[in-house]
């Protein structure tokens, strides 16, 4: 009688496991498997570069400011009102964008307008871009000697995906003393 419960009992908790799986398996429920199932991961990199030719900008007003005191206009070189380069001419060259007496003291900032930009592209489209409203300040320190020469490097970068997304020009701008 001990061994007929035994066997019921076992074959009842089969038939409800079998009946467990098969609802299992008809709602959807994937069961991991036993093997390892793999694919394939490609990861590429790449530096993209925006196929522009030319990137033009005009700058017209250049000041710097005296520690705690207010902004000195800057003139341009040969004292034009405002000046216009390609700014991909300059890699790797330096242009004068001003030589100027001023006041001997510690400089705090330097600040400049870009009055326009464009870009001319590979295919030899052509865009206008737009450009920081105001004024652009670059942060950095230097002092002006009495009877001395000061050199500041500014070195500007285009910010090429905001040039090849919507046409803007959102330059970076770092200086140093040389």
């Amino acid at each position: 009688m001990e061994a007929r419960k035994v066997g019921l009992y076992g074959a009842s908790g089969i038939l409800l496991a079998a009946l467990l799986i098969s609802g299992l398996y008809l709602s959807g429920v994937r069961f991991p498997s036993l093997t390892a199932q793999t694919g394939t991961l490609v990861v590429l990199l790449t530096d993209a570069p925006v196929n522009v030719t030319h990137l033009n900008i005009t700058i017209d007003s250049f000041s710097v400011r005296l520690e705690n005191e207010s902004w000195i206009d800057i003139p341009f070189v040969d004292n034009k009102d405002e000046v216009y380069f390609d700014l991909l001419e300059l890699y790797n060259v330096t242009m004068e964008l001003s030589v100027a007496e001023i006041t001997a003291g510690n400089y705090t900032k330097m600040r400049m307008t870009i009055k326009t930009a464009n870009a001319t592209f590979a295919s030899g489209d052509t865009a206008e871009l737009t450009v920081p409203p105001g004024k652009i300040d670059i942060i950095i320190h230097f002092e002006i000697e009495s009877d001395d020469t000061t050199v500041v490097l500014i070195d500007m970068e285009a910010d090429w995906v905001a040039i090849s997304e919507n046409n803007s020009l959102r330059p970076v701008l770092k200086a140093s003393v040389a």
